[in-house]
């Protein structure tokens, strides 16, 4: 299935859809990511300092952007991407140990789109589940089990919404006939958002998310239109030597930030902070 490319203006819209608070200044869409507190909706959108920014009023406190050059930038924020070795990827790029299990996955799940949500949305809570319940064993999960469960309606909603907003790929890898792990992305322009990767502890033997990380970059090697794919920022050194298996490096960018010393000072005093504004 061809994907679907977003141009940054439709990327901003779907999010305003959402709910998220994003505006249009200077040719560039800004979100509100905290109040007063602004970026470029679409986070790989390069602007050089003083070319755009954000509404006075949106951005009391600041904002921030990529830039086009190190010189241009007074600080960096790095993410998990597949940028030079993604034209060549393929079966033999990946590292034998992994290179089986990824066949082991290929063999034992079956890979497709899903393409109505309904059907599979508790199957999907179930799985958000495991996997927050896992993960706040381990290292702590981004999102707690119990937005799940005891707020399960308004997730099932947000869900809904998401996928009815269409321009988004979701991938299943199923275990006789039911879901193992799901994987959604997207494209803007050139770069590919790796956005979800959700598994149930109880089929991980059958590696479902090795193969559903295979299909996808291999689909995503073979498209012209794809030149960067990006797996999140580096967050825990077991998931990123995961994403390392799969050729991703963490990159430094370089970011101008109107108030960078006042960032530098809020992530010192906020150590467990696991998303810095940027």
């Amino acid at each position: 299935m061809q994907t679907e490319l977003l141009t940054e203006e439709q990327y901003a819209q779907q999010l305003k859809s959402l709910g998220h608070r994003v505006h249009v200044s200077d040719g560039v869409w800004w979100q509100s990511i905290y109040p007063f507190y602004c970026k470029p909706a679409f986070v790989f959108r390069a602007v050089s300092p003083g070319s755009a920014r954000p509404r006075l009023r949106h951005s009391l406190l600041g904002y921030s952007h990529q830039v086009p050059s190190e010189r241009e930038g007074n600080r960096h924020v790095s993410y998990m991407v597949l940028a030079d070795e993604l034209r060549s990827f393929s079966l033999s790029s990946i590292k034998s140990v992994k290179r089986n299990q990824v066949r082991r996955g290929l063999e034992l799940c079956e890979i497709r789109q899903i393409v109505e949500i309904e059907p599979f949305l508790e199957r999907i809570r179930q799985i958000n589940v495991s996997q927050a319940i896992r993960q706040e064993s381990r290292f702590g999960a981004e999102t707690p089990a119990t937005r799940y469960i005891d707020k399960a309606d308004r997730w099932r909603l947000q869900v809904i919404r998401e996928f009815r907003l269409g321009d988004r790929e979701w991938w299943a890898a199923s275990v006789e006939g039911m879901i193992a792990a799901y994987m959604v992305t997207y494209q803007v322009e050139t770069v590919r958002i790796i956005e979800k990767v959700k598994s149930d502890t109880e089929y991980l033997k059958s590696y479902p998310v090795d193969a559903l990380y295979f299909t996808v970059l291999e689909a995503a090697a073979k498209e012209r239109t794809c030149e960067l794919v990006v797996n999140g920022q580096p967050l825990h050194r077991s998931l990123d030597h995961y994403k390392e298996q799969f050729l991703f490096k963490a990159k430094q960018y370089p970011y101008f930030s109107s108030h960078a010393g006042l960032i530098e000072l809020c992530k010192r005093h906020a150590p467990n902070s696991r998303r810095p504004p940027h």
